[in-house]
């Protein structure tokens, strides 16, 4: 944990301080310094992290029913009465609660779906010719790569075998 938390201190996102121990010496407490949000996709042909700030609004279009809520959001704020902001703002975070579940079960059933579509690839991918063509097509499956170079290096071929191979796969694919 200590490790994890030191790379996280060096990256900005959290800050140390030092505190008085009621049973010892100091000890060191952490404190996020940037609200941020890490996803992590684990699967047999897959791995993907990812992380986000988000302190601030990015600069992006946002559409009309994300708008609506900082509309809101905004509306609450101009409350003079801290006790009158409270419920628009809880009923601001229960809406954006909500769509972000949604978010959530739709980016499920999408990795499912192209969990499900490269595993069939995969499987379909053994019926072709050559040893050669079946370890091409699977990284191009994976990886979604299209240069030839980091192709040929991770897979162990010659590039010109490799360009080679991607010809003849295109032309069995998508024939004359």
């Amino acid at each position: 944990m200590a490790k994890h938390l030191m790379t996280m201190e060096g990256a900005g996102l959290v800050s140390a301080v030092f505190e008085d121990s009621p049973r010892g010496p100091q000890r060191k407490e952490y404190l996020l310094k940037k609200s941020f949000s890490v996803t992590i996709d684990l699967a047999p042909n897959r791995f993907r992290a990812r992380m986000f700030t988000f302190g601030a609004v990015p600069g992006i279009q946002e559409p009309d029913e994300h708008a609506q809520v900082m509309q809101q959001t905004s509306e609450a704020l101009r409350h003079r009465d801290a006790a009158q902001r409270i419920r628009p703002l809880t009923n601001v975070v229960a809406e954006v609660d909500k769509k972000l579940k949604e978010m959530e079960e739709e980016r499920a059933v999408l990795l499912y779906i192209r969990s499900l579509a490269l595993r069939e690839a995969t499987r379909a991918s053994f019926s072709l010719g050559t040893a050669d063509r079946k370890k091409v097509l699977r990284y191009i499956l994976r990886e979604q790569g299209n240069n030839v170079g980091e192709m040929s290096a991770s897979l162990g071929l010659q590039q010109q075998a490799v360009g080679e191979i991607l010809d003849e796969i295109e032309k069995e694919l998508v024939p004359d």
